[in-house]
């Protein structure tokens, strides 16, 4: 772990900053682990809330796919940064080294809270096969691939067309309810931990309130709908 020396002139004014013991050069912005997952999450919710229901067609798609996206990896950078968190208070090298590596995010879903907490989260088995089925579905977003069909209708035919699977992204309840899934693993993650904070867990991790009524509000759904 770098360790930083701020060296100062008394008045608060810093005239050098090291890194372990070496003089870095220019000015370095330190964090808060939970501000990497929060950004994520800002995004996500952002996006959403310009899902306007007069918005363009292409409009709803680019805001549907960035909250998508942004709701994923948030979700991903919960799992890696929360548990590599955990695994150093509890003097537990082997969750540090699976929060760290590159396994399936249903891999780490499955086995991090197992290996941190002693028990599997409630619903384990639906949460990995949904959040599977939402990591699929990302990875043909970053990684697409072209499969080109063709066209006839009154004697004229086109080819090299493409059915395009973002259009799903133009359904602002989609998007919502993927946000949902990722928000309800945090949800349970905190539970498991008996986090002395878990009343405020998914509001540190997210910026989203806990209470039905909060998070309601930035889904943009009604408070107690499901």
């Amino acid at each position: 772990m770098p360790h930083f020396v701020f060296d100062t002139d008394g008045s608060g004014r810093i005239l050098a900053i090291y890194r372990d013991g070496v003089r870095q050069r220019g000015p370095v912005t330190l964090e808060m682990p939970n501000s990497i997952v929060r950004t994520y999450f800002s995004a996500a919710v952002r996006n959403l809330s310009l899902m306007e229901l007069d918005a363009e067609k292409d409009d709803l798609r680019i805001y549907g796919l960035q909250s998508f996206l942004m709701g994923l990896a948030g979700l991903e950078a919960f799992l890696n940064v929360y548990f590599h968190q955990v695994g150093r208070i509890k003097n537990r090298p082997d969750v540090i080294e699976l929060a760290d590596n590159r396994r399936p995010i249903e891999h780490k879903l499955s086995h991090l809270p197992r290996l941190a907490f002693g028990a599997p989260l409630p619903e384990q088995k639906m949460l990995n096969r949904k959040v599977r089925e939402l990591y699929d579905l990302r990875s043909s977003i970053v990684h697409p691939r072209l499969e080109t069909s063709s066209m006839v209708f009154e004697g004229v035919a086109i080819d090299d067309l493409v059915q395009n699977f973002q259009e799903v992204f133009q359904d602002r309840e989609f998007c919502r309810e993927a946000l949902r899934w990722c928000l309800l693993v945090i949800a349970r993650i905190g539970l498991a931990a008996h986090d002395g904070r878990r009343h405020l867990f998914v509001n540190f991790w997210t910026t989203l309130g806990d209470n039905d009524a909060s998070l309601s509000e930035a889904l943009g759904i009604t408070a107690g709908s499901s």
